[in-house]
């Protein structure tokens, strides 16, 4: 009988103690933390080197972990940036080349191979894939853009309208509106779902798609309305860039979306500053629209570090640090007057290269820097990884956890690029290779000597220079080109440039 009692004691506290031992059973494998932020330019956080704004939160990440350098994307737009991080795919794989293009919810994405294995799956922020998401336990999401304030958020038990053509109208009725600047309240969300209603005997795996800095910068974050309002930030040398030589001088008079002089969110500022000054010039109206610009963007990533430290100090309180993967990166790059430019899209460094900061206490190093190439789908095998679970063989990325724990120095020695084009007459199709050293872009929608840009990274890390018809870089062109192809042929990208095959073949 005293047995009995004893054993009946000893299942009780087994019974009340359950959930906690399996949740440190599950600490086996790691909690995962992936904020995925909305055209962040890499060259637009301090701890990559800006001295006009500081990002404390974000240079947390990179001082107890890993600051990568070059982190490519493989297609510079916000939908199919998105679909190759869930998928570990380039586009032709996961079947989203372009922007608006409706994701298909039923192929594999990793949060759906994790929620299998039995991880607690969130997504919260900005979606922009259309169509429902799918592998995850709950969401709380924007559609598509979201407004900057009072967003309209989407949950399981809504209805699903996707965003489309005969839709634009109806797409976002429902759901529910949460109140405040949009970052901040979606971030409110996120971590009320860690703190009380994730299931916490289980490991998690949270995606929080923050939509800043993504336009638009008016209302800016009621923080920072007034943020370097009477500071000049200094230019980029390449802002009056002309171009000559190069792809962009045969379309900028017809570019919409990329240049700031002709970018439909300033005309407004340009109508009032040729009210004030009738015979103002381009390059002094470019000089106005240019601070304008930048210090709209910049209030936005200083409302993103300060929710990212928002998330961080949580991890600290609730004591998840140590056993939790913090990964911080962007769907693009973007550039930020670099040639002129506003906007994402070309193969050029800056909207190619997005941040990516990784952290994993105790199994990271801290202070690391990693200058070889990686790339979105790579995030993907990574994750799949450290949980454990095998990765497919259909996943075209690698894992950079040998990387990441000092026990490899790269994945690849280049990278590939595939653009789709964007809207008549405005953006062209754009394949291309990167090496450390050099990159090729072929264009091949493109009449003449703009079909082809090479440039030298080392010698022009500005890509002034095209040296396609230069009989110095013959040698390097042909290696460019077969190392293209190659990599064409391993993707198995169905190309259409038929001008590509020709430079090669007898």
């Amino acid at each position: 009988m005293k047995r009995l009692i004893l054993l009946f004691i000893h299942c009780s506290l087994f019974a009340l103690l359950s959930p906690a031992t399996a949740a440190e059973s599950s600490q086996g494998k790691p909690n995962i933390l992936l904020i995925l932020s909305d055209d962040h330019a890499q060259h637009a956080l301090s701890c990559y080197g800006n001295t006009h704004i500081k990002t404390p939160s974000l240079d947390r990440i990179a001082k107890e972990g890993m600051r990568f350098d070059h982190a490519l994307t493989p297609n510079s737009f916000c939908t199919p940036a998105r679909a190759a991080v869930l998928t570990g795919k380039y586009s032709h794989k996961n079947g989203v080349t372009r922007l608006n293009q409706p994701f298909d919810g039923s192929q594999q994405t990793f949060p759906k191979l994790l929620q299998a294995t039995g991880y607690n799956t969130a997504l919260f922020g900005k979606w922009h894939l259309l169509t429902r998401p799918t592998g995850f336990d709950h969401y709380c999401v924007m559609k598509m853009q979201g407004m900057p304030m009072d967003p309209i958020v989407f949950e399981p038990q809504h209805k699903w309208i996707p965003w489309g053509k005969d839709t634009k109208k109806t797409f976002n009725k429902g759901g529910r509106k949460l109140e405040g600047f949009n970052n901040d309240a979606i971030t409110d969300e996120a971590l009320a779902w860690l703190d009380q209603k994730r299931d916490k005997t289980k490991p998690f795996c949270l995606l929080l798609h923050p939509k800043p800095p993504h336009e638009p910068y008016l209302p800016a974050p009621p923080k920072y309305e007034n943020f370097l309002e009477d500071v000049t930030i200094p230019e980029p040398s390449t802002l009056y860039d002309d171009y000559k030589g190069r792809t962009p001088e045969a379309i900028q008079k017809t570019m919409r979306s990329n240049l700031i002089l002709r970018r439909p969110n300033f005309k407004k500022n340009i109508a009032k500053f040729r009210e004030q000054k009738p015979n103002i010039t381009d390059k002094e109206l470019l000089a106005k629209l240019y601070q304008i610009y930048i210090k709209g963007y910049y209030r936005l990533v200083k409302n993103v570090d300060d929710n990212v430290g928002r998330v961080l100090d949580y991890l600290d309180e609730s004591g998840l640090t140590s056993n939790t993967i913090v990964i911080y990166t962007a769907d693009q790059g973007f550039s930020l007057g670099e040639h002129g430019f506003y906007n994402k899209q070309w193969m050029y460094e800056k909207p190619l290269h997005q941040p990516l900061l990784v952290r994993f206490p105790e199994t990271i190093k801290a202070g690391q820097v990693c200058s070889s190439m990686v790339n979105h789908i790579d995030l993907a095998p990574t994750l799949l990884d450290y949980a454990g679970h095998a990765i497919p063989g259909d996943i075209q990325g690698q894992s950079l956890r040998g990387i990441l724990e000092s026990k490899a120095e790269k994945v690849r020695d280049a990278s590939y690029y595939h653009f789709y084009s964007h809207g008549e007459n405005n953006l062209p199709e754009m394949i291309g290779i990167r090496t450390s050293t050099h990159k090729l872009i072929h264009y091949p929608g493109m009449k003449g000597k703009y079909q082809w840009e090479l440039f030298d990274l080392e010698k022009d890390p500005e890509e002034m220079q095209n040296h396609y018809t230069n009989p110095a870089y013959q040698d390097m062109k042909e290696e460019l080109t077969e190392g293209l192809l190659e990599l064409i042929n391993d993707l198995e990208d169905p190309v259409d440039a038929p001008n590509l095959v020709k430079t090669i073949l007898p």
